[in-house]
């Protein structure tokens, strides 16, 4: 099992085989034929989700821009977390560090324009396998 999941340069995975014993003996060779089976078709299984270190994020947008935040989002894979209405909209998103950057260093070649941004955290999140 182990070679298994290594082989595909996995980490931080926990796979569990349970087997419970029909009276067949299977012996050693037919055990390790049997968890790497189980294994491989866990692994192939397009359930697994994919995690990175990123940022969690606030910005601070007007009403006006808010579906060019919105439509920026998700054409480049950024998952908004939670949207407020006040004086302006905030958006709390989660996005990978070079995303972020490139964001803000490109600020001129966006269509709409970003009020205040403020990192909230550092977080596992979901990527795009």
């Amino acid at each position: 099992m182990l070679n298994i999941i290594t082989s595909k340069n996995l980490s931080n995975v926990l796979v569990v085989v349970t087997r419970y014993f029909g009276g067949i003996l299977l012996g050693t060779g037919g055990l390790v034929r049997s968890y790497s089976k189980a294994t491989e078709k866990v692994l192939l299984d397009e359930n697994c989700i994919f995690k990175d270190i990123g940022l969690e994020v606030k910005f601070y947008v007007s009403y006006s821009d808010l579906e060019k935040v919105k439509y920026y989002f998700e054409k480049n894979n950024v998952k908004i977390l939670n949207t407020n209405f006040g004086e302006n909209v905030e958006i709390i998103f989660e996005i990978l560090e070079e995303k972020l950057t490139d964001i803000l260093n490109n600020k001129q070649n966006l269509n709409f324009n970003i009020i205040e941004s403020t990192i909230v955290k550092e977080r596992y999140i979901e990527i795009c396998a």
